[in-house]
C-alpha cells in the first residue's frame, strides 16, 4: 500500500504522529526508513504491516528536525538534500 503524507511542517506532534500512523490498526509505533526517492518505509511495531508513505520535503524537514517520539523515524545519507531542494 502506498499512501501520501498528510502532514504539515509546522503540525503538533499528535498530527504529525497520526500522519505516520499504521493504516490497519492506527497505532503510532511505528518506524519509517527514508530515502533519497522521499518515499517512507514503515512498518507498524504492533501488528507487522508494512506501507509506504510519499513525503514532500517541507516534511522531511519536519521529521529530520522533530520526529514524533512513538514514531523510529531513520534517514539514508543518500536522503539529504541541498538546502534549496526543502522549500
Amino acid at each position: 500500500m502506498r499512501y501520501s503524507a498528510v502532514f504539515a511542517l509546522d503540525d503538533p506532534d499528535a498530527l504529525v504522529g497520526a500522519g505516520l500512523s499504521c493504516p490497519s490498526c492506527l497505532s503510532d509505533a511505528t518506524q519509517l526508513s527514508v530515502g533519497a526517492d522521499l518515499i517512507g518505509r514503515c512498518g507498524c511495531n504492533t501488528c507487522g504491516g508494512a506501507w509506504s508513505l510519499d513525503l514532500e520535503p517541507q516534511q522531511l524537514l519536519r521529521l529530520s528536525l522533530d520526529p514524533p517520539a512513538a514514531a523510529d523515524v531513520r534517514f539514508s545519507r543518500a536522503s539529504q538534500l541541498p538546502p534549496g531542494e526543502l522549500f
